[in-house]
């Protein structure tokens, strides 16, 4: 594994103008010692670079920004190989596009159609959680367009009919799949859109070393949601980074292909498992060349 930084060169356009030719100066000359003389623009206040964690342009970087304002760290990201993920018994396996509304949007919101209809989920009165799902989704499937993968606005998987009826035929575990329908004519005819219901739950993860940060709890429902931990300080900076995710090395006894965690994460009014897939499930998604989706290394501890 490997970790990239994205960091941002720049000054301030609300700082005097004696200030920011003082920066641009200074951020034309880390462009040149980088080697990037050729990407310096005085018109342009602001540069993108990714540079690799360790890497003598990182600390060189990192040095700088504890002591000036003309370079932040956004985020570092890890970097699996394909080694790595073909290794990893179980990976938390998540979406790369969300191009479906989810019904209570599309139904309530969209002009000209119909309103008052209850939500898909029966939710929290007063956090509004969704405690369970109690019909069927209904959409608007021409946002699917031709992909075979999608995720709604709440997180939901939906699949084309080819690929849900790949995935009954391959043999994998832990999932059941429920009908979306069209929200001009539900219910009629063949459905064109399923939506992936995992239904095999992990226990906890294990915490520690797997880390949390803004934990929420609802009194009336006994709803609880989390993040995993991302905010992180180095010196004076703070940036973004997703630790990792860790179970103890027994879950494998309790696995399917398709699992849930116990944990929801988001915001309580939208908050979502995450989705566990093993790795029978992960080589089958890259043999069947599905697209729209990525995956990371789940770690296994004592």
């Amino acid at each position: 594994m490997k970790k990239v930084a994205f960091f941002s060169l720049g000054w301030s356009l609300a700082s005097p103008p004696e200030a920011q030719e003082n920066e641009k100066v200074q951020v034309a000359s880390l462009l040149r010692e980088m080697g990037l003389e050729n990407r310096y623009n005085p018109e342009k206040n602001w540069y993108p670079l990714q540079v690799r964690v360790g890497s003598e342009v990182f600390d060189m970087l990192i040095k700088i920004a504890q002591e000036s304002d003309i370079v932040h760290l956004g985020r570092i990201e890890q970097v699996h190989s394909l080694e790595e993920l073909e290794d990893a018994p179980l990976l938390v396996w998540s979406f790369t596009n969300q191009a479906i509304e989810d019904d209570y949007y599309t139904l309530h919101f969209k002009k000209g159609q119909a309103k008052g209809i209850a939500p898909y989920t029966r939710n929290c009165e007063v956090c509004r959680a969704p405690l369970e799902q109690v019909r069927d989704m209904w959409v608007d499937v021409r946002k699917m367009g031709r992909r075979d993968i999608s995720m709604t606005y709440t997180f939901e998987a939906i699949l084309s009919a080819r690929l849900a009826q790949m995935l009954q035929e391959s043999g994998l575990t832990g999932f059941t799949l429920r009908p979306v329908w069209d929200y001009r004519k539900p219910y009629q005819g063949e459905p064109r859109l399923f939506q992936l219901v995992v239904t095999n739950v992990l226990p906890p993860m294990a915490s520690p070393p797997t880390e949390f940060e803004r934990e929420r709890h609802c009194e009336i429902c006994g709803t609880g949601s989390r993040f995993i931990k991302h905010t992180h300080w180095w010196g004076r900076i703070q940036y973004y980074e997703e630790t990792n995710v860790y179970y103890p090395n027994d879950v494998l006894e309790k696995t399917a292909d398709f699992n849930r965690t116990a944990e929801r994460f988001g915001d309580l009014p939208v908050s979502a498992p995450y989705v566990i897939i093993s790795q029978r499930a992960y080589r089958w998604l890259r043999e069947q060349n599905v697209k729209g989706w990525k995956a990371e290394p789940v770690y296994l501890v004592e």
